[in-house]
């Protein structure tokens, strides 16, 4: 996420994927119809949920997110612990110095901010474009508001603009106009087979090929005969009579 070209604001291709499936959940076995109606129906629900959700901190007069603002108070706890160098006499560059590990997935580290260039070694602020503890730290130590970072995407208008379409409703089937289009039937030969194991529709490489081991009877381990027909069963026989 830190070193990713593109921006994806924290959430990651599998993260993003695993939320379309969490509200879609339950619909994956229904037929095509059934599934296209439950899909339509609930985006319009969830999108008519979030608009009113942000309609409301619009109302109240938020400027960002809750997330977002709830993520800057967390980065502002942590802020107190560190300490600032300032490094240049135009308030840019700084060294700033962590005395409390604030998680225990890396040491105590020392990270330079480029106030200037938006830059800082951590590479938090590149992978979600939010400030850091760093960058606040260093902020609050030259006085400037560190919120002018944030990108417009955290803000509440932003994302009211995304949720603000509404979907619309879908009539009964008596007013529907007549369809005159082409009839599209399903290929028989496509049905699965209810009886005995479907076959494989995996594409085989090398590593699927086996050298084929000759079978070894499971009496006397020797290859030529199976275990029903083993020569020494009758020789063991004889010997015991």
């Amino acid at each position: 996420m830190a070193y990713s070209q593109g921006r994806r604001w924290g959430h990651m291709t599998t993260n993003v994927s695993e939320s379309i499936n969490a509200v879609l959940k339950g619909t994956r076995n229904l037929p095509i119809t059934a599934l296209v109606q439950s899909t339509y129906y609930r985006l319009g629900v969830l999108y008519a949920e979030r608009g009113q959700q942000h309609q409301a901190s619009l109302a109240y007069g938020r400027v960002y997110t809750d997330d977002c603002i709830d993520n800057i108070k967390c980065e502002v706890g942590k802020s107190n612990t560190h300490q600032v160098m300032q490094l240049d006499r135009n308030h840019y560059s700084f060294m700033v110095h962590e005395t409390i590990n604030p998680t225990k997935v890396r040491p105590i580290g020392h990270f330079k901010v480029n106030i200037q260039r938006k830059w800082w070694d951590c590479g938090k602020f590149q992978a979600i474009l939010v400030p850091c503890s760093h960058v606040i730290v260093a902020c609050s130590y030259t006085r400037q508001n560190y919120l002018v970072l944030l990108p417009d995407v955290y803000k509440v208008v932003n994302v009211f603009n995304i949720y603000k379409e509404e979907f619309p409703l879908i009539p009964n089937e008596g007013y529907w106009s007549t369809y005159e289009g082409e009839t599209l039937y399903h290929n028989p030969q496509m049905r699965r087979i209810k009886k005995g194991r479907p076959n494989s529709t995996r594409i085989r490489t090398e590593m699927d090929v086996k050298e084929k081991v000759p079978r070894k009877c499971g009496l006397c381990r020797l290859t030529g005969h199976t275990r029903k027909h083993c020569p020494n069963v009758t020789a063991s026989s004889s010997q015991l009579s």
